[in-house]
């Protein structure tokens, strides 16, 4: 069995420390409450940047869906598409902090882009998978509209592993 990167093993237990650290109490979020937002963060997998966006729905107090697509930039001749469909379990920590645990399903298309000497073009192949999202993050309620997330997530696939670690905004609404 290959041993995972050392990103990798240290997300692993970040992820593990948070969720230890979560309690069962009120949650900020309120039924029907939506929120748009930007991200941007680091890629284990090609040691890139990454930025995207993310729409969330709660369902209820502890319960909402975030889809999201992300850009990881290109990085030794790698880079990917990466569409995500998470359900976040928010809890809250303090009055403007909220703690979620996070599952889900992705698609990322990673593309490998080499150079074709004879013909002097770019040569791209894909490797395209589904994976699963494990993970968790933080929210600060920066103030009624507008809020702060840092999220750690790590996407289980046959080809192509990754860790992700971003940090986002989001307007309320």
């Amino acid at each position: 069995m290959p041993r995972l990167p050392f990103v990798s093993r240290l997300l692993c237990l970040a992820v593990v420390l948070l969720m230890s650290v979560a309690v069962p109490a009120a949650a900020q979020i309120e039924k029907g409450e939506k929120t748009f937002g930007v991200h941007a963060g680091f890629v284990s997998r090609n040691t890139s940047g990454s930025a995207g966006l993310t729409f969330t729905y709660a369902f209820g107090n502890h319960l909402r869906i975030a889809p999201s697509a992300d850009v990881f930039f290109r990085h030794n001749d790698l880079d990917a598409l990466a569409v995500a469909i998470d359900m976040h379990f928010p809890f809250r920590v303090d009055s403007k902090v909220d703690f979620y645990p996070l599952a889900g399903l992705a698609y990322t298309s990673w593309g490998r882009h080499d150079f074709d000497n004879d013909s002097m073009k770019d040569v791209t192949s894909h490797t395209n998978g589904l994976g699963l999202n494990l993970g968790a993050g933080l929210e600060l309620r920066a103030s009624r509209a507008f809020r702060v997330r840092f999220e750690a997530r790590y996407t289980l696939m046959q080809h192509l592993p990754t860790a992700v670690v971003a940090v986002g905004f989001g307007y309320v609404f």
